[in-house]
């Protein structure tokens, strides 16, 4: 117990580990997500008003910037608030053979001296990897019952065990973090090489702008006034990217195609954006596969895990889901390639998309299956084709990154799919 007491008090945050998990290898800030103004509304408006919610759990693909963003709002309540926070790995305590439970009865008894629910001030918690802990939707559940003053955020890096436990529900707030959108790319890539004085940030009017004009026209003659009228910022907005003096960049061809490019395939994931190396970066990539198979998605025998593996090289070259096919290709029942199915799009693997039916004829149609991110398809076809990507496998890259905008934008229940001019999708 003696361990898990110091390794409490070792992790109260200072400025010193603020600092150290929100720069990057120059000690230069990290740029923040947009995601991260509204996590930061809800700390402040909790440790000022009492505002809900006081639990936060931000799910997502591995990679995207989950921690950072925990560490971010860290950084903000520590300068701005208070500074009593306390960073727990929930992988770190299943290393030293301790619940999470432990750890937070641990740090009433010994540490804070005095229940949670009896605090003389406020507190903030950040919680690591919290899947890896044992029970931990439970401990959750206790520790937001328990307490009134302490603002918990966690991160998890599979929506499908950040989503099991009804318990949660009503108490947690679920925020969704997505991979980069080309602006949030161009901001990460610009901020990196040439710092944050000259650093390309998104144009927040406009942005707002265009997606109540493409999703909310009352008809296409006012969509086409309405992008009309926005297509100046919008045209100026490239005219900058395309001006970016970014060193990594030649002048061979044209700065914004070769961003676009570099975008699609490779540099939407976050943690892969300092790495220029591509072999690098589909290492990694299949790497990233392989943690999510064998460590995120519990259950599996080595068998299930190589069939995993098999069936998303088979997406990868046709995303068109037929269990049917499917079943008969692996030798596998259908309901075991659907449950295979539904299990990668909880972890955040693919976008599944239904055809546009009602809910009875989508229950016996095939699917749609697009990947969370491009790049994960890419690092993919590296496996299949080696280097050389043919205009239909690259089409199935925009695809993948037009169902992830469609996904950060819309409601779920909104979106569906059907078949378009020579059988490729239409997103409806």
């Amino acid at each position: 117990m003696q361990e898990l007491i110091q390794y409490l008090k070792y992790n109260k945050v200072n400025a010193a580990n603020l600092a150290a998990e929100t720069s990057d290898e120059q000690n230069n800030p990290l740029p923040k997500r947009l995601i991260y103004t509204t996590i930061q509304r809800h700390a402040r408006d909790f440790f000022r008003k009492g505002s809900q919610p006081k639990m936060i759990a931000l799910s997502g693909l591995r990679g995207v910037g989950k921690t950072t963003l925990m560490w971010q709002t860290a950084q903000y309540v520590y300068n701005n608030i208070h500074k009593h926070i306390y960073f727990i790995s929930a992988d770190t305590l299943k290393l030293m053979g301790f619940s999470l439970y432990q750890a937070i009865r641990t740090l009433e008894e010994h540490i804070l001296k005095k229940p949670l629910n009896q605090p003389d001030h406020q507190l903030m918690l950040l919680i690591d990897e919290v899947h890896d802990a044992e029970n931990w939707d439970k401990t959750l559940k206790y520790l937001y019952d328990r307490s009134k003053g302490v603002f918990t955020l966690v991160t998890g890096s599979s929506a499908l065990l950040l989503h099991q436990s009804p318990d949660l529900a009503s108490r947690c707030s679920f925020l969704k973090v997505f991979p980069f959108s080309f602006p949030e790319f161009i901001l990460a890539k610009s901020w990196t090489e040439l710092g944050k004085e000259q650093a390309l940030f998104p144009l927040e009017q406009p942005s707002d702008a265009t997606r109540q004009t493409l999703f909310y026209s009352a008809n296409y003659e006012q969509l086409k006034k309405n992008v009309k009228a926005q297509e100046q910022a919008i045209t100026e907005y490239f005219q900058k990217v395309e001006e970016l003096p970014l060193r990594s960049l030649t002048r061979a061809s044209s700065s914004l195609e070769t961003l676009r490019e570099e975008y699609i395939s490779y540099h939407n994931i976050a943690r892969f954006l300092s790495i220029f190396n591509k072999g690098m970066i589909i290492h990694r990539i299949v790497a990233l596969f392989d943690r999510i198979i064998t460590k995120d998605i519990s259950g599996l025998d080595p068998e299930e895990a190589d069939l995993l593996h098999r069936i998303l090289l088979r997406l990868a070259a046709s995303d068109q889901l037929n269990f049917q096919t499917l079943a008969k290709e692996f030798r596998i029942k259908e309901k075991k390639v659907e449950s295979f199915i539904q299990t990668l799009a909880r972890a955040e693997v693919l976008n599944l998309f239904y055809p546009h039916a009602g809910l009875r004829s989508k229950t016996g149609m095939n699917r749609k299956a697009f990947f969370m991110s491009p790049s994960l398809r890419r690092a993919l076809y590296e496996r299949m084709y080696g280097h050389v990507t043919t205009p239909d496998l690259r089409a199935k890259l925009y695809e993948d990154i037009v169902a992830m905008y469609l996904r950060r934008n819309l409601d779920s229940a909104l979106l569906s799919y059907g078949i378009g001019y020579k059988n490729n999708p239409d997103f409806i």
